[in-house]
């Protein structure tokens, strides 16, 4: 039913009743399986309009025995009554207009009073006047009451047109203090005013649940945003969840960053978004372009635009053993190491700075070896993502998990005979890049994509041999769905260094380390060891390391990248060795760890005594997080 009144719309209740089985959930601890973004304390909790809920839906039963509708332009109408509650006085149902919309004796908001601060006293409770305030503006009065006493004044005028609570004798507050109420009606028994009082109602049942008996299923999502282009327009940049990339890149990466919603996709070269709202919002769709036009919007994956995403080519999927699935992931879990490592030192290898100054010149030389740069480093990132998600699979199926390093000659891709090696991002080098990846692009049934499908494939169809089939298959789900643009990202990387030599965009890392450089090169090893030791102890713990450790694992890879990098400036070659046996031993139950972490800190004291301001600054930020680390171990 829509309202006469432009911009107000009736949301009815829904009808009949769902007893769901996942009500509020009160572990304080992380439920095994849940994401974390299912936490209570992870939600948005946006109410205008909602992500989860529309946080109005709850409000609107503050006041024992009454419902209101905070949805509305001109104000919040009373909607639903529970006769023969003590808080209602002698109000009905017949009060609230029979349902008919344009009964301007339906009744409304005018006014509530109540604490909202801790530090007011009863006397200072403020009173909130519907006058001159929409719905959402009054529910933002409402939202702020605490629990206590309130009272409320009802008319039969919209709240906006009304005189608030300048009606009530002595003031709102005074009454409420007196705890005097009242419902007043003309000759005719329809209502005039009306003051009451109460507490202000609780949302739980006793069992800490959003009450069932007041908010029905749908109640608190029914006014999520339709059409969804409406929220979808309106969140500002970096706001919205995953779901809208608020700026991308260009299909090649050489374009960034862009606007999502720009309206204009014709201009060559586009034009580059800003940080100016009022500036950024005249070159976006507006909101009736983006529901027309909303298909012109690409895929974005990994932060770029792709028009050109399509299926694969399919290929016999045969069924593998549980054995030969184990074997599998054990090799996978150390080609995805050795990846990793290499993809790192081709970043290094090259002869770019980490950050761009501002203005820079896309097409310049040092902004195309950055964009290499950087496209190299997210595709090693992506990498030791797949490291962690194989070592989680391995440790669900029972198998120890799979972290050591990489022994120099390991077998990488065995049909063609390639096998691990670090190497500077030479044009050879990045043609392998390619190749490796190409699987992606093809999905060849023998490359290292075509083998995560095969196990996709009979983990899921033979459920008798994996009964953990579901989070199992998420989890190489996840590294198919993650490594399908590598190939496009290498081939972005070649187009960025195609018109320059080796010699201009190549680091040499030929240098024999002096003093300085070994130390270095020692906490580079130390570093390693901490990262690889964080990662076994979460994996390890599980839902109980609660994500301390592999945020440990995440800073001392920082902590690595940093010291390497300076070891490339340098033009010393980075190493990825953990420290020589008797120094740390088998990474095992943290006692390694702790001692790589200790033998780190004392590192990074005698390198930050050395002569640098960098150095040192360097070292002071490296040394907190490791005594960070050494805490939470010790605990």
């Amino acid at each position: 039913m829509n309202n006469p009144i432009p911009g107000s719309v009736d949301l009815p209740v829904p009808e009949g009743k769902v007893f769901p089985r996942n009500l509020t959930a009160r572990a304080d601890y992380a439920v095994p399986g849940n994401p974390s973004g299912s936490r209570p304390e992870s939600g948005v909790d946006n109410c205008f309009p909602g992500l989860e809920f529309d946080q109005r839906n709850l409000e609107k039963a503050f006041f024992p025995g009454l419902l209101f509708d905070f949805h509305h332009g001109l104000g919040s109408r009373l909607t639903g009554v529970t006769e023969g509650a003590p808080s209602v006085l002698d109000l009905t149902a017949a009060d609230l207009g029979a349902g008919v919309t344009d009964d301007p004796w339906r009744l409304h908001l005018w006014a509530v009073c109540g604490r909202t601060a801790v530090d007011q006293s009863e006397s200072q409770a403020p009173v909130f006047h519907a006058t001159d305030r929409s719905g959402l503006a009054l529910w933002r009065r409402v939202h702020d009451l605490l629990p206590g006493r309130i009272a409320i004044l009802l008319g039969p005028t919209p709240g906006s047109r009304s005189p608030g609570a300048n009606i009530v004798p002595d003031g709102l507050n005074a009454w409420r203090m007196r705890n005097d109420t009242t419902v007043q009606r003309d000759t005719d028994g329809r209502v005039e005013a009306a003051v009451l009082i109460a507490d202000r109602a609780g949302y739980l049942d006793p069992d800490g649940v959003i009450d069932p008996e007041v908010y029905l299923p749908g109640d608190l999502t029914r006014s999520l945003c339709a059409p969804w282009q409406y929220d979808f327009r309106e969140c500002g940049c970096y706001y919205w969840a995953a779901s809208k990339p608020d700026i991308s890149a260009s299909p090649d990466g050489r374009f960034h960053p862009l606007n999502f919603q720009r309206s204009d996709r014709t201009l060559p070269p586009p034009k580059l978004d800003t940080p100016n709202y009022a500036e950024r919002e005249d070159d976006e769709l507006d909101h009736p372009a983006l529901i027309t036009n909303w298909n012109v919007l690409p895929v974005v994956l990994n932060g770029r635009e792709d028009d050109s995403l399509g299926p694969g080519t399919p290929f016999d999927l045969n069924e593998m053993t549980r054995e030969k699935v184990i074997e599998e992931l054990e090799r996978l879990a150390g080609v995805e190491h050795a990846l990793c490592l290499e993809y790192l030192y081709a970043h290094y290898s090259l002869n770019a700075p980490t950050t761009l100054a501002p203005g820079t010149n896309p097409r310049s030389p040092i902004a195309q070896f950055h964009a290499a740069a950087a496209e190299v480093f997210s595709v090693a990132v992506d990498e030791m993502r797949h490291l962690r998600w194989v070592n989680e699979i391995l440790g669900v199926l029972g198998r120890p998990h799979k972290l050591d390093p990489p022994p120099p000659g390991m077998p990488i891709q065995p049909q063609s005979g390639q096998v691990f090696e670090l190497k500077p991002l030479t044009a050879a080098q990045l043609d392998w890049f390619i190749k490796v990846e190409s699987t992606s692009a093809d999905l060849n049934p023998d490359g290292i994509d075509g083998m995560y499908v095969r196990l996709h494939h009979t983990i899921v169809k033979r459920p008798d041999l994996f009964p953990q089939s579901d989070r199992l298959s998420h989890l190489i789900k996840l590294i198919i769905d993650e490594g399908v643009n590598h190939f496009e990202r290498f081939e972005a990387i070649k187009g960025h260094l195609e018109e320059f030599s080796e010699d201009e965009y190549l680091r040499r890392l030929d240098k024999t380390p002096d003093p300085l450089d070994q130390r270095l090169l020692q906490l580079a090893d130390l570093n390693y060891a901490v990262l690889l030791g964080t990662m076994k102890e979460t994996l390890a713990l599980g839902d109980r390391a609660g994500g301390v450790l592999i945020e440990h694992a995440r800073r001392a890879m920082t902590n690595l990248h940093e010291v390497n990098h300076l070891l490339a400036s340098r033009r010393v070659s980075p190493r990825f060795q953990t420290p020589q046996p008797g120094v740390v031993t088998a990474i095992a139950d943290g006692r390694a760890t702790l001692a790589a972490a200790r033998a780190a800190r004392q590192l990074q004291e005698t390198i930050a005594s050395l002569d640098g301001a960098d150095l040192r600054g360097m070292m002071t930020r490296h040394r907190a997080t490791t005594e960070a680390l050494i805490a939470d171990l010790i605990l």
